[in-house]
């Protein structure tokens, strides 16, 4: 009895390992990693971020707090569902618009531009590599096999809140825009290399009127044991049908966001993480005072909040994060548009509400 169950838990253990090694991903490969070195943001065999990140881990804002924490439904999530707006195929107009925006959740959206259907870091369950941790606080508006055709699929870094294995494998016709070295994962789970764009810092990728640059960030990438800054995470400029949109991605404050700014003049959007701040790692992702400063040294004046409403990944009550940022906006004047998951906006027309 004691042996079958011992064997029954080792089985287990197999299992749930050799299921989290998929989630991972390959990583790039020696060749990769070799050409990597003549960049000057690479150096000893990681990427650099362009501010060296701060850990203060004896200071953690509504901590300690260690990996179990992941494993169950957070203390800091909203009492019962958020409201959504459902969607799925027949919710999408053939062709898509030239300027459209919809937040899936989190870091999930999808923009339309010039006829062209972004998906950015689409993720549609929990963020982690094993099943069930990092549970999200509810469902997301749209399952993935309901997507409608996407054209382009633009990942900022592959953090498991940005990059999901089943996602991308469920959009192998649409073209992938990753930071260099992200590639790897992507042709390991069965993407053809002819579909794969990587983007290291002030390259882009341009199709058929649609322009997508690679810019810094402040932060760092990994998705497994040893492989910490390997590949490299990315800003976007995305360009098309007389729009700049400017996508942040993961980032704590930087002198990045005005040298941005001054290299692009100004922006019709900016879309902003607001949320995974804490005391404790002060300079991985941008405080609410940070998110309105970046937006001013941008030359934006209306920004969509990325981010946040449904993991805890920062020891935030889930809607602390947009509470002072809108507080912290109020006294500039910056507009911040708050659509609903799975909500369609026109960003220049669309009035939305505080529905939280």
């Amino acid at each position: 009895m004691v042996f079958s169950f011992l064997a029954l838990t080792l089985l287990l253990l197999a299992a749930l390992g050799g299921y989290a090694l998929r989630e991972m991903g390959a990583k790039p490969s020696a060749e990769e990693i070799k050409n990597f070195e003549k960049l000057p943001y690479f150096k000893d065999g990681e990427f650099q971020s362009p501010q060296k990140l701060v850990y203060d881990f004896d200071n953690i804002r509504n901590g300690p707090a260690g990996f179990l924490r992941f494993l169950s439904r957070s203390p800091f999530a909203p009492d019962g569902e958020l409201p959504l707006v459902s969607l799925n195929r027949k919710s999408f107009g053939e062709p898509a618009e030239d300027w459209a925006f919809y937040w899936l959740g989190h870091s999930s959206a999808l923009l339309e531009l010039g006829r062209k259907r972004i998906l950015f870091d689409p993720v549609f369950g929990n963020a982690a590599p094993i099943p069930l941790a990092v549970p999200r606080y509810g469902k997301a508006p749209i399952e993935r096999d309901e997507l409608p055709k996407i054209d382009y699929v633009v990942i900022t870094h592959n953090h498991y809140d940005h990059l999901e294995r089943k996602t991308v494998q469920a959009l192998k016709n649409a073209h992938f825009v990753v930071p260099l070295g992200v590639g790897a994962a992507l042709r390991g789970w069965g993407i053809d290399k002819d579909k794969i764009s990587e983007l290291g810092w002030g390259n882009a990728f341009v199709d058929d009127g649609i322009s997508i640059s690679a810019e810094t960030a402040v932060h760092y990438s990994n998705r497994g044991l040893g492989d910490r800054n390997k590949t490299l995470w990315n800003s976007y400029v995305v360009e098309g049908a007389g729009k700049k949109i400017y996508w942040a991605g993961d980032t704590g404050y930087g002198t990045h966001f005005a040298e941005i700014g001054k290299k692009y003049g100004s922006f019709d959007l900016a879309a902003i993480e607001i949320d995974g701040w804490n005391t404790g790692w002060p300079n991985t992702h941008l405080f609410p005072k940070e998110v309105v400063k970046a937006a001013d040294e941008l030359n934006v004046q209306k920004i969509i909040p990325l981010h946040w409403a449904v993991f805890d990944l920062a020891l935030h009550p889930w809607h602390e994060s947009i509470d002072m940022v809108l507080e912290e906006a109020r006294k500039t004047g910056l507009v911040v548009l708050t659509p609903k998951m799975g909500e369609k906006i026109i960003p220049d027309k669309t009035r939305t509400t505080t529905w939280w």
